[in-house]
């Protein structure tokens, strides 16, 4: 709804600018022209969308009713005051993909826009085609300046459509982007998820195979992360999650990967590090956690971590190579937490016709 709701509000910001400045060129051009009552028409047209500006992001569902209301009324005015031939009823077809595309906030808001403002439009347009095509204007117009006139509506009527592709295109893009970074990302932590850090892992060895860059990982655990959520609670829990992923993403390089594991692990992906490089970075990071202390309604709750690093050899999968490091953190966890373990190198294979 959010999301909705944001892209409805860009949407008609971005309409209000354009059909503001379009009543502004009318409303010179007929006071040139001499066309007073029109004029004044444009004026209140032009107040009317400063108002829907100033008002969209605290009522939209207001605001895009009026904005609706003003194309319809000005396009019936116009053609009642100048005629059919002026082109003015053209803008009431901008009405239709706008109310179909926005929609509403919510359901009932949905249902009025999409059917009533859309489709409405649309069968007022039809309406008007068969009963005002030889309508005798009010304040007849020379043909020279109402086929000048129609001209220009309906150059103005394709650059507002064209306008309009433009924003929805963009919107859309951006929708996508939201959705790919919500897809790849921890809703708690904000860090990469599991499925995304698998990815920048299977990338990194394969770039390993091509180049033989080196690629460390270390699974991190919060040690006695069930009795932090059993004395604290959840809540609680969740803070001292947010708290140790702002630490090991802060104490990693740019080109570095921090994700949440599952749980209480942190996986941390270090490609072009030595194993000894890797061994400070743990250490490091281990020590910016266990001086951190984090706070609860209950008291102070103070958090380590275990952490188990290894590196990548030739021919391992990226399963072998996360299995050693989870090897690695049970060992330190058996050896009584907060601590930094180095997995085993990974066994070689046997050559061809060894004697055993």
């Amino acid at each position: 709804v959010d999301s909705h709701r944001e892209i409805l509000i860009r949407t008609m910001s971005v309409v209000a600018a354009i059909a503001g400045l379009a009543h502004v060129i009318f409303l010179a051009l007929f006071w040139v022209m001499g066309a007073a009552e029109l004029a004044w028409v444009n004026v209140l047209s032009v107040a009317t969308y400063a108002a829907c500006f100033r008002l969209v992001r605290r009522r939209p569902f207001l605001t895009e009713a009026l904005m609706g209301l003003e194309v319809v009324l000005h396009g019936l005015v116009a053609v009642y005051l100048i005629g059919w031939q002026s082109g003015f009823h053209f803008y009431i077809m901008l009405v239709v993909p706008t109310a179909l595309v926005s929609g509403g906030i919510n359901k009932r808001d949905d249902l009025v826009v999409r059917w009533v403002g859309g489709v409405g439009a649309g069968l007022l347009y039809l309406f008007m085609d068969a009963t005002m095509r030889d309508w005798v204007p009010v304040n007849p117009l020379p043909a020279q300046v109402l086929n000048a006139l129609r001209t220009f509506n309906l150059a103005g009527t394709f650059v507002i459509l064209g306008l309009l592709a433009l924003v929805y295109r963009q919107l859309i893009a951006q929708a996508e982007a939201v959705l790919r970074h919500q897809a790849c990302t921890d809703p708690l932590t904000q860090l990469k998820n599991r499925r995304s850090v698998l990815d920048v892992i299977s990338h990194e060895v394969a770039a390993f195979q091509r180049q033989g860059r080196s690629l460390v990982v270390i699974i991190a655990d919060v040690d006695h992360f069930k009795m932090i959520n059993d004395k604290h609670g959840h809540l609680a829990g969740d803070g001292v999650l947010q708290s140790v992923a702002k630490v090991l993403q802060g104490g990693v390089r740019s080109m570095d990967h921090v994700a949440r594991w599952g749980g209480e692990e942190f996986l941390v992906v270090l490609p072009s590090t030595d194993m000894a490089e890797a061994r400070m970075v743990a250490e490091r990071l281990r020590a910016c956690v266990a001086a951190q202390v984090c706070h609860s309604a209950k008291g102070p709750i103070p958090v380590t971590m275990t952490l188990g690093v290894a590196d990548l050899h030739a021919g391992e999968s990226v399963e072998q190579l996360i299995s050693r490091a989870d090897q690695a953190l049970y060992q330190g966890k058996q050896a009584g937490r907060n601590q930094v373990v180095v997995a085993e190198s990974a066994p070689q294979p046997s050559p061809p016709n060894a004697t055993h």
